[in-house]
């Protein structure tokens, strides 16, 4: 299903709590003629960006710092990579396979580590502060691209956030479930004549009411028509893929998100992001994250490949990270505790230099050892790599003057240019 991003963007909202809201969200959106649609065209190097969402901050010992044979490596073992000297968890064997696509980054730390506010901060770039509300991500690269005929930022199995002063049309376009969503889309399109009909019966009220709400509502059924029968409602329609490359992604829900994005930015679409729950492992944390990077493993890698087969990795940066790493120290429960003083990040493409790891923790983890980047650093290097300047002025709704990012600067290490 779908639903577009208000602006409250303060509270947490889980995969259950998120589908029991939803639920017929789409034909309530369709009915008010509300959607969140943007287009436009690319500025930089970067011209799309997919985001792999890991919800719930996953353990960077079971993933890309493993710690084998210390006291705080667990049960996990590392295996060799693509990269000579480069080794990352036994349960991404497929990723191991592309880590010359890949920069590893061990050194980034958060004062955040509550899952509200780290899930904003790693949204954002900014801390939480209720009576300020920043822009996302998706949203800044939105309202550069523009507004057209398509979204340009775009949630798959997540809500996404808001736009804040940037206004609502670029808040997430958020969709659970692709081919839903465009079964509507492709009947909403058959009653174009309806959409039309509304548009000409309201013109004597919009010209009787000229105020902000009235407006919204008029550009808002006007990009609703422009989308409608584009390569963005085609895009959404992964079973159009020959049978071999959908079985390579595989039939789970992660499995078809990763080949739908990328059907996305082949249709234009510039910001992605593609949420996978369950990484809050307090818990059972060895067997829990095992079972999860076997869910990723192979569709992340199969998603690296297709891009770089298409010629579109050197203009597609895809980003994997969640809100925090986990603690070095094991709990009682066999879990491990939220630790945002190393919080693994990996990313490939859009210019990205590859094949390498930018920082490192000490023997036991529990501390970065030598360079260390702050969440604004990774945000000025992703705006930076999508052609946006860190320190890109906005203004805010009240009229107070703003950037980009937290006084980030664009992390040296990763940059090829």
């Amino acid at each position: 299903m779908i639903r577009t991003q208000h602006h409250s963007i303060e509270r947490r909202i889980t995969r259950r709590r998120y589908l029991a809201g939803v639920g017929g969200g789409f034909l309530a959106w369709a009915s008010r003629m509300a959607p969140r649609l943007l287009a436009g065209r690319a500025t930089g190097r970067a011209r799309h960006c997919i985001v792999l969402w890991m919800n719930g901050g996953p353990s960077q010992f079971e993933t890309f710092d493993p710690k084998p044979g210390r006291p705080t490596g667990g049960e996990t073992r590392s295996i060799s990579t693509s990269v000579p000297g480069v080794a990352i968890s036994e349960f991404l064997p497929s990723i191991a396979k592309q880590a010359d696509k890949l920069a590893i980054l061990r050194c980034l730390h958060s004062p955040e580590g509550e899952h509200e506010r780290a899930q904003y901060l790693l949204h954002t770039g900014y801390p939480l502060v209720p009576a300020f509300p920043r822009p996302a991500l998706g949203a800044m690269v939105s309202h550069e691209r523009g507004t057209g005929g398509i979204p340009h930022y775009v949630t798959l199995g997540g809500p996404g956030y808001g736009a804040a002063f940037l206004g609502p049309d670029h808040a997430a376009f958020s969709i659970e479930e692709p081919g839903e969503v465009r079964r509507l889309l492709t009947a909403l399109d058959r009653r174009r004549s309806e959409l039309t009909l509304l548009r000409q019966l309201e013109q004597p009220f919009v010209a009787a009411h000229a105020d902000e709400a009235v407006a919204a509502r008029r550009a808002r059924i006007e990009q609703l028509q422009a989308m409608l029968g584009s390569p963005f409602v085609r895009a959404l329609d992964w079973q159009r893929e020959p049978k071999q490359v959908r079985s390579r992604y595989g039939e789970s829900l992660f499995g078809r998100a990763c080949l739908v994005a990328r059907r996305l930015i082949e249709a234009g679409v510039a910001f992605v992001e593609i949420m996978h729950d369950g990484w809050d492992t307090h818990a059972d944390n060895h067997r829990l994250t095992q079972r999860l990077c076997q869910e990723i493993d192979n569709p992340w890698s199969q998603l690296l490949e297709d891009l770089d087969a298409r010629g579109l990795l050197d203009e597609t940066l895809v980003v994997w990270l969640g809100e925090f790493g986990r603690t070095p120290t094991i709990n009682g429960r066999a879990g491990r505790d939220h630790f945002p003083r190393a919080i693994p990040v990996v990313m490939a493409g859009g210019g990205i230099r590859v094949g390498q790891v930018v920082g490192q923790t000490n023997a036991d983890g529990t501390e970065l050892a030598g360079v260390r980047y702050g969440v604004p650093d990774l945000f000025a290097t992703l705006l930076d790599r999508m052609g946006i300047p860190p320190d890109r002025q906005y203004t805010t709704a009240f009229g107070s003057p703003t950037q980009a990012t937290d006084e980030g600067h664009p992390i040296a290490e990763l940059s090829s240019s």
